[in-house]
């Protein structure tokens, strides 16, 4: 992935990508200059340099009582974007509080390709207890630092996590999640002659999350206070049998 493509990821749209770029290359540059030197127009530049110097990401001078503008220092990027994280975080209660009083929230509920199943983990968080069965192996696999986040989230939120895995998660995530959340998980392992299954399955709440891991990737949430209990008491048994 190509810088301009990473600062996307990290928020920027183009064409704030392509005059913050600009100015960590030429140094200090007036509008007009950065205007011609991006092929953004003029008037449309003016707004996105103060959009970037109310993030911090640029600074403003003015020498010879003209106005030029400076990149800042590339951290500022990894602080804008804790800002971001912290205010999300803040609004995270009132959001989830509106979603989970929605009256007319379906019961269940797709999420298409991995980027949109990652969604189904997060939402996960809401849970004091999370009951797993799957392959986090698999889930390595696809991303190993989306599953250490998971873990290290999982921690911070002092959630505690029951894992059945299957025995492709030997070697990285049971050992990864036993290392990173100590006293808040346990996990047992499927006899080997299942071999390994690239799905997951979690229930926390009223919830229960299917997932396949493998292409096509998909999953499901489905909200039901009876059928969440169902799987529980299934997963306990399972649970009491290995």
């Amino acid at each position: 992935m190509d810088l301009k493509n990473q600062l996307k990821t990290a928020g920027l749209n183009d064409n704030e990508t392509d005059i913050y770029l600009y100015l960590l290359q030429e140094g200090q540059s007036t509008p007009p200059q950065i205007a011609k030197g991006t092929g953004i127009a003029r008037t449309n530049t003016y707004h996105i340099l103060r959009a970037l110097k109310e993030r911090g990401l640029i600074r403003q001078e003015a020498p010879h009582r003209r106005k030029a503008y400076l990149a800042a220092d590339p951290g500022a990027l990894m602080l804008n974007w804790e800002r971001q994280k912290i205010d999300l975080e803040r609004m995270l209660p009132d959001l989830r509080a509106l979603y989970t009083t929605n009256k007319n929230k379906p019961g269940v509920t797709f999420y298409n390709g991995f980027d949109q199943v990652k969604e189904i983990y997060l939402a996960s968080f809401e849970a004091t207890k999370i009951y797993g069965l799957g392959s986090t192996g698999q889930l390595s696999t696809l991303d190993k630092h989306f599953l250490k986040y998971y873990f290290d989230e999982i921690k911070k939120r002092n959630i505690v996590l029951y894992d059945i895995l299957t025995n492709a998660s030997k070697e990285v995530g049971g050992p990864m999640g036993k290392e990173i959340l100590k006293g808040l998980y346990d996990f047992k392992f499927l006899p080997e002659k299942y071999h390994d299954q690239p799905t997951d399955l979690l229930i926390w709440d009223n919830k229960i999350a299917l997932i396949t891991l493998e292409v096509p990737i998909f999953g499901t949430i489905i909200t039901s206070p009876l059928l969440a209990n169902t799987f529980k008491m299934i997963f306990e048994i399972l649970w009491e049998k290995l």
